[in-house]
């Protein structure tokens, strides 16, 4: 046995430690509430409370994208590094190939599109692939 284990095995309680052994926890963990979300492949009921929430102030792009989209794949990381904990802005994703009926509600015709909502309504809108400037400009017109 090496010394470690010896150690380890030795520092054992014993069955015979009596009431006044309390054990010592190594590590706690606690949860704190997260400031900003990314809904990733949100389903309806997501999109329903978060993006149509007329009491959020808190602006929420909705990427609409597609699996087979290329221009989508490279759009979304372009939109997650846009939105996070220092910006004012959440990023949700929603396929229309799984909720095409949530796609033609806001007249999705083309991919990508992008819709902002902000207090439950649509503020604005892009299709299509735009740069890193353009989604800057995007944002600040919000």
């Amino acid at each position: 046995m090496t010394a470690l284990y010896q150690a380890l095995r030795s520092a054992r309680p014993s069955a015979t430690a009596g009431p006044s052994f309390r054990p010592v926890l190594a590590r706690s963990f606690h949860a704190t509430r997260i400031a900003r979300d990314h809904f990733l492949d949100a389903d309806e009921e997501a999109f329903n409370k978060r993006a149509l929430d007329e009491g959020s102030t808190k602006p929420v792009l909705v990427d609409f994208y597609a699996e087979w989209c290329q221009p989508c794949r490279v759009l979304t990381p372009l939109l997650k590094s846009h939105t996070g904990p220092e910006s004012s802005f959440d990023l949700m994703t929603v396929n229309v190939d799984d909720y095409p009926e949530l796609a033609a509600k806001f007249k999705v015709s083309a991919l990508p599109t992008v819709v902002a909502f902000k207090n439950g309504a649509v503020k604005n809108k892009f299709v299509g692939f735009r740069g890193d400037a353009d989604i800057k400009k995007f944002l600040g017109m919000l």
